[in-house]
């Protein structure tokens, strides 16, 4: 086969997959929601980050769908929004979000139930402190 010919095939291939992936363009998607203490406790704010996920638990592995991480909390309950793909999310299947609390790099606090995401307008999720 010419090298022209290959290249005008590789092209073409090229152009096709492209299109393909045009009729599944992204479609935004938020899930919004709070972060509070289970109980009070003091943590510094300069170094402590709050990592927020939402998850398809749908099958034997969860597989991300959206991540925030929050950093420098000035106090809680703390407001997140989680941006996601909506193509992602099929009718009958397990969305939950789970949060974490990190103080000096380590974790500290992480919600104990998963919370379902889309049960709620605005999913409340409580972490407790890691025993």
């Amino acid at each position: 086969m010419s090298p022209r010919r290959l290249a005008a095939i590789l092209s073409i291939a090229t152009i096709t997959g492209l299109a393909g992936c045009a009729s599944h363009a992204y479609q935004p998607g938020y899930v919004n929601g709070t972060v509070s203490l289970q109980q009070a406790l003091p943590l510094p704010p300069a170094t402590t980050t709050v990592r927020v996920r939402l998850l398809d638990a749908s099958g034997d592995v969860s597989s991300l769908l959206g991540e925030q991480t929050l950093e420098k909390p000035a106090r809680f309950p703390l407001a997140f929004s989680l941006c996601y793909d909506k193509q992602a999310v099929k009718t009958g299947g397990r969305y939950v979000i789970q949060s974490q609390v990190y103080v000096d790099g380590e974790l500290r606090l992480q919600n104990a139930q998963p919370v379902e995401a889309f049960k709620a307008e605005h999913p409340e999720v409580k972490v407790e402190l890691i025993r």
